[in-house]
């Protein structure tokens, strides 16, 4: 309740008072009262709602996290989860949120949130290189297939969130329009490939491989745990098919490759030139990738989506790759993406494809 502690005389050296004026003031002390109070159940409200997501992510990342065994969760979760109902604001959730991957060491998980990207490990050092800044910026990179010159071949394989069926076969019908059994070898260029599904690149380019196992997914220590493998057309984890293509053409086991990275190679872009390393007659040219060769497991929570590193890759021999994928042959800068007789990194790789 407001009140006055004494009522006002007429006789008061002070102004007037009316009455309706009076109640006016009343009226807005109210209002102002009222206000602040819906604003703290509003933001009690957001701490009900956002405090069980919090926990979901620990319940998540506990278990299935590759780093768990890092962490003491305990300690995780006294600092993370809030005490006697405290109020939870939004920026208190995406600091904890982080909180949470900083104590896994975990830089490629994220955490989908109302449209907002929260992860651990932003380096605002890194800078991208402006000849692969200009190509990211002409617009969305596209699958390239065309012939360098007589016998051999070109194909750029940027990454992709898709995942269909469709999506795969269309890189399969690039790939074969070069033509393998006419090629004597071929450059596979992953450096605009920034990531997304691993079943384009896996399905699409199955008949270069050279073996049907290619990889491995593996645990902390490095032990393998479930086997990547490509058959007739079909990508398969763990002996699972993932998904399949109608392979337009046949192997060229003699064909000899040569792996394009980049500084932006990342994620699944990585994982499909760890994909290769073990295979005879192939080289790495470029530089090293961006390091984000964890395997990601994703949860949908409510209405947004958690991914968290669940595992590492290993090649076909059993390497595990902890971070980067590093080339044969380092070639820093060189590139044009607009005409590849100009492209240093191209014309490298198309001398050591002609090499006896």
């Amino acid at each position: 309740m407001f009140g006055f502690a004494s009522p006002i005389s007429c006789t008061s050296p002070l102004p007037l008072i009316k009455l309706t004026e009076m109640r006016k003031a009343i009226a807005t002390l109210f209002f102002m009262f009222v206000s602040l109070l819906s604003y703290a159940q509003v933001r009690e409200g957001n701490a009900e709602n956002l405090q069980p997501l919090l926990q979901d992510v620990l319940i998540k990342a506990k278990q299935y996290s590759v780093y768990s065994s890092r962490v003491d969760w305990t300690a995780l979760e006294a600092e993370v989860l809030q005490r006697n109902n405290t109020i939870l604001s939004t920026d208190d959730f995406v600091r904890k949120m982080k909180l949470i991957f900083q104590a896994m060491g975990d830089t490629h998980g994220a955490f989908y949130f109302n449209g907002r990207r929260i992860r651990y490990g932003n380096n605002s050092e890194f800078k991208v290189r402006p000849s692969l800044l200009k190509a990211l910026e002409a617009g969305k990179p596209e699958v390239k297939a065309v012939i360098l010159e007589s016998g051999y071949g070109y194909i750029s394989v940027p990454g992709t969130s898709n995942y269909d069926q469709r999506t795969c076969q269309q890189l399969q019908d690039s790939l074969c329009s070069l033509e393998l059994k006419d090629l004597k070898g071929i450059v596979i260029d992953l450096r605009l490939n920034e990531g997304g599904s691993v079943y384009p690149g896996f399905s699409g380019l199955n008949q270069l491989f050279g073996s049907e196992l290619v990889a491995y997914s593996a645990n902390l220590d490095g032990s393998p745990q479930s086997a990547w493998s490509v058959r007739k057309g079909a990508f398969l984890q763990g002996g699972r098919q993932a998904v399949v293509v109608k392979n337009g053409c046949k192997p060229n086991k003699d064909l000899k490759i040569a792996i394009l990275l980049s500084q932006i190679t990342a994620s699944s872009g990585e994982m499909l030139a760890v994909a290769f390393k073990g295979r005879e007659k192939t080289i790495f040219i470029g530089e090293k990738t961006a390091g984000f060769t964890t395997i990601n497991s994703e949860f949908r929570i409510g209405k947004h989506y958690l991914g968290i590193a669940s595992g590492f890759i290993t090649d076909r021999k059993g390497r595990v790759y902890f971070d980067h994928v590093e080339p044969d042959v380092e070639i820093i800068e060189g590139d044009n993406f607009t005409d590849l007789r100009e492209d240093s990194k191209v014309q490298a790789a198309l001398q050591w494809l002609k090499e006896e």
